[in-house]
């Protein structure tokens, strides 16, 4: 676009303005007195633009370079995140979206794929499980989810998962089954002999105390029986075997 460059002139002049801003882009037009002997206003030139629709000038300070104009297009990224062209670009990004996405509905996200938008459920928060039954959380809406992983739970610590289903490792849920039942086992067999130690040490104080006041004469009626009584408990509580446990037919304390 081209035209008649601005004279000087010792008498006003009406014209016809063209400004652009400091990159050169066409701002707009509007008539102006030009005073005797004085140029143009900054950022300005008599010289039309008069740019086809969807174009603008841009001013390369000789004459007018009609460009495309996208400013005001609105686009998309591939998640519906909007934006708008507030500056001229030769071209849209690539990844942009000119389509507008519909509305999404709760608990989905959307995804512009294969021309066209889809909406796929948030799995945000959601556990998921690797090929060994590891657990994880899905960190974020667009999660894809890693190659031999699934959101199908384990039924067993003992699972492995084979790309379609959890399978079991039997003989190593046997093996641990054992493992469980021989500390359960065992947990059993130390608390009998914990609890025949304490019974023990009961005897023994009493045995203490009521011998001690038959020797020095301070014995009072029964003591002699009951000495006998917590005598035979003492022996029959060291007659218990805690293998036996938890069969253990206990004596009763006097």
């Amino acid at each position: 676009m081209t035209g008649t460059a601005f004279e000087f002139s010792d008498n006003p002049q009406f014209v016809w303005i063209y400004s652009f801003d400091e990159k050169g882009v066409f701002t707009g037009t509007y008539h102006y007195q030009v005073p005797p002997q004085s140029g143009l206003p900054a950022n300005s030139t008599t010289v039309p633009c008069q740019p086809k629709s969807g174009m603008t000038g841009v001013w390369d300070g000789k004459k007018w370079r009609e460009v495309p104009d996208l400013r005001g297009t609105a686009y998309w990224d591939k998640h519906g995140s909007p934006f708008v062209v507030i500056e001229l670009l030769k071209e849209l990004p690539e990844w942009a979206v000119t389509v507008a996405p519909p509305v999404v509905e709760p608990g989905q996200v959307l995804l512009f794929t294969d021309g066209e938008w889809c909406q796929l459920q948030d799995m945000t928060g959601k556990t998921y499980y690797g090929a060994y039954g590891h657990s994880a959380t899905v960190p974020e809406p667009y999660f894809v989810l890693p190659k031999g992983c699934t959101f199908t739970p384990p039924s067993t610590p003992f699972d492995t998962w084979d790309g379609s289903a959890w399978v079991t490792d039997t003989q190593a849920q046997a093996d641990a089954a054992l493992q469980d039942a021989a500390q359960q086992r065992q947990q059993v067999v130390e608390q009998a002999q914990q609890q025949r130690q304490t019974l023990l040490e009961m005897a023994d104080q009493q045995i203490r105390y009521l011998a001690d006041a038959i020797e020095l004469g301070m014995q009072q009626d029964g003591d002699a029986e009951r000495l006998t009584a917590w005598k035979k408990f003492r022996v029959l509580v060291v007659r218990i075997d805690p293998e036996a446990a938890p069969d253990i037919d206990w004596p009763v304390m006097p």
